[in-house]
């Protein structure tokens, strides 16, 4: 392949490697500062300032603006390959190829009046200008979803597992901030009035949260007081801790960097069951003049690092 032509080798690999992602549901990532990975959002497809390395290449834009089942995503990819098509020929007719692949009608009309208009610097700008606010219009839209979500969950009528399924979702398609993402979750750890059985799902669905929140999930248990209730996420949170550093020296032939990504599910039932199994045997092993509690062992930074990392 010919540089010239607008497409490379590596730019070939990036795009078969997004492809796979989107396969394997895995989330798109960039590297940020201290070479920490951050989810890909809109914004970073939207903004002329950042240098997002093999986001960049048109096929790889191509294959977000294609496959991304979110449109805020895929508009935003859409908008960034628009230059790229206004300059090679054979980009151009990869753009339209896109613009009739795409499943989203707002990523097929922006495409269709980019062509049309010979990607003039009006029609870019309308467009970029389009898809700015399509990201804002979906945040919000999801975010009535969610509040009415949890309304009807503190109302009684949401069961608990339909709620944490639902807010997982609302979150992930909704292309939620981080920062917004984290205090969310955090506020549902901390609060009262959310029953204990939905911050043991939360737990239990670990594996579905980006990294960042995982992180945040850990520590905000880990550092919690040992009150009755924290107490049991804490066991919950050393089981779960335990079960995966066993599955890893169990494996540790597979050197696959995502083996960690896939912890075993555990039904909420049995996880309570499991608690109280563990309480009776502790009970049994207590001086029988001691009525407290012994804290459940917290993880160390070193723990979570190697664990989350």
């Amino acid at each position: 392949m010919s540089l010239d032509l607008g497409i490379s080798y590596d730019g070939l690999k990036y795009a078969l490697s997004i492809k796979d992602s989107y396969r394997t549901r895995e989330p798109l990532t960039v590297t940020g500062a201290g070479d920490r990975k951050r989810l890909l959002m809109p914004e970073h497809l939207l903004s002329n300032d950042l240098a997002l390395m093999q986001y960049d290449d048109p096929l790889a834009l191509a294959v977000i603006a294609t496959k991304d089942p979110e449109s805020p995503m895929a508009l935003a990819a859409a908008t960034r390959m628009g230059p790229h098509a206004k300059c090679k020929e054979l980009i151009t007719g990869i753009f339209e190829v896109v613009g009739d692949a795409t499943k989203h009608e707002l990523v097929h009309d922006c495409i269709k009046l980019l062509t049309k208009n010979a990607f003039s610097p009006e029609s870019m700008h309308v467009v970029r200008n389009r898809a700015s606010n399509h990201v804002v219009e979906i945040r919000e839209f999801y975010r009535r979803a969610m509040t009415e979500n949890l309304r009807a969950l503190l109302d009684g009528k949401r069961e608990a597992r339909d709620f944490v399924d639902e807010f997982i979702e609302l979150a992930s398609s909704g292309n939620l901030r981080i920062d917004i993402y984290k205090r969310l979750v955090i506020k549902l750890m901390r609060s009262d009035a959310v029953r204990p059985s939905v911050k043991f799902m939360l737990l239990e669905r670990l594996d579905c949260f980006p990294q960042m929140v995982k992180i945040q999930i850990v520590s905000e248990v880990n550092a919690a007081p040992d009150t009755a209730e924290y107490q049991t996420l804490k066991q919950e949170l050393r089981w779960i801790y335990d079960a995966k550093t066993r599955e890893t020296r169990h494996n540790k032939g597979d050197k696959s960097e995502n083996s960690w990504l896939a912890p075993a599910k555990m039904d909420f039932g049995v996880a309570v069951g499991m608690q109280a199994s563990r309480s009776v045997e502790r009970g049994r092993g207590r001086d029988s003049h001691l009525n407290t509690q012994s804290p459940v062992p917290g993880f160390n930074s070193r723990d979570i690092a190697s664990w989350l990392s």
